[in-house]
């Protein structure tokens, strides 16, 4: 795969973003939630994606700093190679994941994530409808329920920038976690989300059904599905994961699906 610098002034800035990938035991390797982009939208159509999106103004509030429980600003930025506001990443990636999964990276009580069993299908939406519409956030939504969120579960992984030329761009920091329990992933409704449909796949079958047409993978999602299926079981992808690794910025020359995958 092909890379180039990315400090050319002349680009247009691409937006920050963050994207968290979540991992579930699978019988035996691990399964990764893979979402489903709407058929009708302007960026990557019917692609499978990780949870993710653009970060948002309410993502770098001392409120959802606050909020976060095992991790502060200067870690955050420290991890993420940035002089502050590391920590917006880290809020985005659980907030998108929330929006767009139903899954919330949320401590109830100390090592223990928030339990929705007991809610309804259509509270959760709700809830998730209200984060995602802008009326209320992750830091007023743990400040009413006695959560923290659980920032300290999330993994840096990756770091993408799309290429410049693309009327969308977006330098993306990818997160990996593992899906909290007593929670069950699906899509938003359909007048509130960009999903269709959302699958757990591991990352070998994700990687045979793009090949097989099954499935639409773009570049990053591609490339990291690729690195996750070297891993044999949870513990050591996530041993590596949380490992002090140098995390370099990657920006695809040609953008766009392939066999080798796409740009986003």
């Amino acid at each position: 795969m092909g890379h180039r610098h990315v400090n050319d002034p002349a680009q247009a800035p691409p937006k920050p973003a963050a994207t968290l990938i979540l991992v579930r035991p699978g019988n035996p390797l691990p399964e990764i939630l893979l979402l489903k982009r709407m058929a009708n939208s302007r960026f990557m159509p019917n692609a499978h994606v990780f949870a993710g999106g653009a970060v948002d103004a309410a993502d770098g509030s001392a409120a959802s700093y606050a909020a976060c429980a095992g991790i502060d600003d200067l870690g955050a930025s420290r991890r993420l190679g940035l002089p502050a506001d590391g920590l917006q990443y880290f809020v985005a990636a659980i907030r998108e994941s929330f929006e767009e999964s139903g899954l919330l990276m949320a401590y109830e009580a100390p090592d223990q994530f928030v339990d929705f069993s007991a809610w309804s299908e259509k509270s959760l939406q709700a809830l998730r409808a209200s984060v995602n519409a802008g009326e209320t956030d992750l830091a007023t939504l743990c400040g009413s329920h006695g959560w923290r969120l659980a920032a300290d579960e999330i993994s840096y992984y990756s770091h993408w920038i799309t290429p410049a030329g693309l009327p969308r761009r977006y330098d993306t920091r990818f997160f990996i976690g593992r899906a909290p329990p007593g929670q069950r992933a699906s899509v938003a409704n359909a007048a509130n989300g960009e999903m269709s449909e959302l699958v757990w796949r591991t990352a070998a079958d994700a990687l045979s059904d793009h090949e097989a047409g099954r499935l639409l993978l773009m570049r990053a999602t591609h490339t990291l599905l690729r690195e996750i299926s070297t891993f044999g079981d949870m513990d050591a992808l996530f041993a590596a994961a949380r490992s002090q690794r140098d995390i370099r910025p990657v920006m695809p020359v040609m953008p766009g699906p392939s066999k080798e995958g796409g740009s986003g």
